[in-house]
């Protein structure tokens, strides 16, 4: 019902009446025909609307929570299997690591017979464990397994030592090079392909005077016209004719090395000539001071003659005494 109400001037106005929203619910029971009718303040439905969204909030949050804990442990139990997985690998690495240094400890004593085989000097140690520093990156997140922080020293190590090794193998290989061209230039192989060895170098008695003599070569008897080969590469340094030696051929083989072949009948090649080794220059023969038909042979360094048979590989030598 409406009243009046005094203003703040004294005056009166007309009192709104109070209008309280309700909500009303119709109820019928199975089996009756009869309506029961309730009613619900509009205040009680919004609490309880408001009660209903938090309880809905609280178990969405606790369930997204319990999910995220379920999901977290699951996921430590997968980093754990596979931590221990790779502990695992890690151990076979290693294994497999202490093989590979072991090859490399054999490789390193092959590598150093080889440069004594070749006239170079061992490598330093200090320079062989030194290395050009750090090969392998450490990792921070890696570094605090000290088993991975080994495995990576270790790799570090065999790196560098590897590369010293390599560097130690490409100077032999130079040096086995530079040898096999001066190897040419070496007299090293009997010059004839038949005949014996009848005198060698040294003293002997002298055929013609019956006197003790030194003969500055070898000699080797074969049938007259034999062919006569070159023992190393070089030049036709001399075709010329001597008194005791007939008609000789004299090579430059450079390196300080010259051979002499003389008593020949002939010579088949001329002065200035590049010989290769096993080439033919001239054919057994009697010239000059000699008793029957027969090869003298020298070797000479920086003009002083030398044993020819020092320079004879094995087979050779075997040949040149039967």
């Amino acid at each position: 019902m409406a009243g009046l109400l005094p203003d703040s001037n004294g005056e009166q106005q007309l009192k709104k009446p109070y209008n309280k929203r309700r909500y009303h619910l119709l109820i019928q029971q199975t089996g009756s025909s009869s309506l029961e009718r309730l009613e619900i303040q509009s205040n009680l439905v919004k609490v309880g609307l408001m009660a209903l969204v938090v309880v809905i909030l609280g178990v969405v949050t606790g369930g997204a929570y319990l999910f995220g804990e379920l999901h977290a442990k699951n996921r430590m139990g997968h980093l754990q299997d596979e931590n221990q997985l790779l502990a695992h690998q890690l151990d076979q690495v290693k294994g497999e690591l202490g093989g590979v240094v072991g090859e490399m400890d054999s490789l390193v004593e092959r590598e150093q017979l080889l440069r004594v085989r070749v006239d170079l000097p061992p490598v330093d140690a200090d320079v062989r464990e030194a290395g050009i520093g750090s090969l392998v990156p450490l990792q921070d997140e890696v570094i605090a397994d000290a088993r991975v922080e080994e495995l990576l020293s270790e790799l570090d190590h065999l790196e560098r030592r590897l590369i010293v090794t390599r560097q130690s193998f490409s100077e032999i290989q130079d040096k086995i090079l530079d040898d096999e061209d001066r190897l040419h230039y070496i007299p090293s192989i009997i010059p004839l392909n038949e005949g014996r060895l009848t005198d060698g170098f040294g003293y002997r008695r002298d055929p013609f005077t019956k006197r003790m003599a030194f003969h500055h070569g070898a000699a080797f008897s074969a049938p007259r016209g034999t062919p006569v080969y070159t023992t190393a590469d070089g030049v036709v340094k001399r075709v010329y004719k001597a008194p005791g030696y007939g008609n000789m051929v004299e090579v430059d083989h450079g390196l300080g090395y010259t051979t002499i072949y003389g008593h020949l009948k002939r010579a088949t090649v001329r002065s200035g000539q590049q010989v290769k080794r096993g080439e033919q220059v001239g054919e057994v023969g009697n010239t000059g001071r000699s008793t029957a038909p027969h090869l003298h042979y020298e070797v000479r360094i920086e003009g002083t003659a030398v044993d020819p048979l020092d320079y004879f590989y094995e087979g050779y030598f075997m040949w040149a005494g039967r």
